[in-house]
């Protein structure tokens, strides 16, 4: 692939006017700018990589590009959404995305509907063939695709626009969020293009990059979110233990790791330390004994970096929480009581995140980590760092927190950000008891719980799969008080076992009937002989 992209840098050189330095063709202009900066560009066979060290201390405002595509001609385009519940998959050229636009304010205020995505920091422009993505994106041509993609978002965002009528791709990077000191060396913006198959072309992405997955064995097994949703036991678990024990230990699960994930409901979200006494009696290590005595895997879910209103955590420690420019509370959702974010930058939220994960692996025993709503760490930059320096930062802490050989399942987390820095990653929105929610529903942001558009995206991000990560494309369901068709329960079990590294349930696996197993274990063997 041949492309020529044009770069753009704006800046400010220590008490100066803001000055510009344009890149084309292997040339910056005007020089005595691109002197200033300490320019200089990296030309690899399909990589180019813009980086910085100012002679005097510079504050730069902006850093985009320009790539041009024959998109006009494309047979479809498909852009990463900012998070992985963020709907992206294949559209047409002409198509549009959608944000919150026409829903009220009030009602977008209510329900925190712009909490978790993209909607407090990005534009949607509804001109159709002007659709919006981060990190990656492809134009489709017949059996071929072309790649343009990041080559990191540690040092900050990059939101790709599509250009349908000026025939190419516009790239914005996130900026650095405090000032360049004179001397100091810095990357702001690393791109590949590339035109291959989509397998070829990711690959070739991938290795320029230099990203590659952490090993981990594909999963089995239960998750209680959907049996029971938040309201959960242990003496209510160890029946569906026994039961999902019996059933995968009767199964060939070749190399793939027997899981029993415990989901939301132990405890208020932010008291990690203090699960309920009523519901779990003898704790949460106990659970997880019972869990490894049964033969499997104990999984723990966990919401790291935000609390709920209703927790000690945000009554006694106000002073965790993140604030904006107003000292007024970032939220991030209206699950439980009203979730707002911590400050992951204080060193007590630090230790707080720490501690909660090593008591959860190193003292209660759990082998695999659940981290939910991880965005709540990029909600807004500050303290010198920008979201994308936020979120990589947020990430190695929780690595940082737990012993060798903890596996994590990331959700609700920007997506590129996770790429080979978990074993396994969810793709798409939650599933629902239904195939697309009521009507309304349909009309609100692009993470909403859907059967419908969970199945799409884990289809449409089967290329990362076994690449970046492990995908998890949530749970399927074969019990029949869901408001799903044959056909569709059908479709959900096809690509959950053909799609993902991740196969869990939360059915009642105690009452499927004879042919509900022989579905499970034909598509069992297939997600099974896949890993062999």
């Amino acid at each position: 692939m041949t492309v020529s992209p044009t770069f753009h840098i704006c800046f400010i050189a220590q008490g100066g006017a803001t000055r510009e330095v344009t890149i084309a063709q292997g040339k910056a202009w005007p020089r005595e700018s691109a002197d200033a900066l300490g320019l200089k560009v990296l030309r690899g066979p399909i990589s180019w990589r813009l980086s910085v060290c100012p002679q005097v201390p510079v504050r730069v405002l902006s850093v985009s590009a320009v790539v041009p595509s024959p998109l006009r001609s494309s047979d479809a385009l498909f852009l990463s959404g900012y998070n992985c519940w963020t709907d992206s998959t294949e559209q047409a050229p002409i198509g549009i995305t959608r944000g919150l636009e026409g829903v009220p304010r009030q009602v977008v205020d209510k329900w925190v509907l712009d909490g978790s995505g993209d909607y407090r920091f990005t534009s949607s422009d509804l001109r159709p063939g002007h659709m919006h993505g981060f990190g990656y994106c492809y134009a489709r041509f017949d059996d071929e695709v072309e790649l343009i993609a990041s080559l990191t978002e540690d040092n900050g965002l990059t939101t790709i626009r599509e250009d349908l009528f000026g025939q190419c791709w516009l790239l914005d990077k996130e900026p650095p969020a405090r000032e360049l000191a004179a001397g100091e060396q810095r990357e702001l913006m690393g791109l590949c293009c590339v035109r291959a198959s989509l397998p070829q072309a990711v690959s070739s992405w991938l290795a320029c990059a230099h990203i590659t997955r952490r090993e981990a064995p594909a999963l089995v097994g239960f998750s209680s979110w959907y049996r029971y949703y938040n309201d959960i036991s242990a003496k209510r678990l160890s029946g569906d233990l026994a039961s999902v024990a019996e059933l995968l230990g009767s199964c060939d699960l070749g190399h793939c790791a027997g899981v029993f994930q415990v989901d939301d409901g132990y405890a208020k979200v932010g008291d990690w330390l203090e699960p309920s006494e009523e519901a779990f009696p003898e704790g949460m290590g106990a659970m997880a004994r019972a869990v490894r005595d049964a033969g499997l895997v104990p999984g723990l879910w966990m919401a790291p970096f935000l609390v709920e209103r209703e927790s000690r955590v945000f009554a006694e420690h106000q002073d965790w929480l993140l604030r904006d420019d107003q000292g007024e509370l970032v939220t991030c959702g209206s699950n439980w009581s009203g979730s707002v974010a911590l400050d992951t930058r204080k060193p007590e939220v630090r230790a707080y995140v720490r501690e909660s994960l090593s008591t959860a692996t190193r003292d209660w025993g759990y082998q695999l980590l659940k981290l939910d709503f991880l965005f709540a760490a990029c909600m807004l930059p500050h303290d010198g760092l920008n979201r994308g320096e936020l979120m990589a930062d947020a990430l190695d802490l929780l690595r940082d927190s737990v012993p060798e050989g903890t596996w994590f399942d990331l959700c609700g987390v920007p997506q590129f950000h996770a790429f080979g820095r978990t074993e396994y990653c969810r793709v798409g929105c939650d599933v629902g008891l239904d195939w697309d929610d009521v009507p309304y529903m349909r009309a609100l942001h692009r993470e909403r719980v859907s059967t419908k558009r969970s199945l799409a995206n884990t289809r449409a991000k089967a290329h990362l799969d076994g690449r970046v990560f492990r995908n998890d494309p949530d749970v399927f369901f074969l019990r029949r008080d869901v408001s799903l068709t044959d056909a569709q329960r059908a479709d959900l079990l096809h690509a959950d076992a053909t799609c993902g590294g991740v196969f869990f349930t939360s059915d009642d696996v105690a009452a499927w009937d004879e042919g509900q197993l022989a579905d499970f274990r034909a598509a069992l063997k297939t997600f099974v002989d896949k890993e062999r």
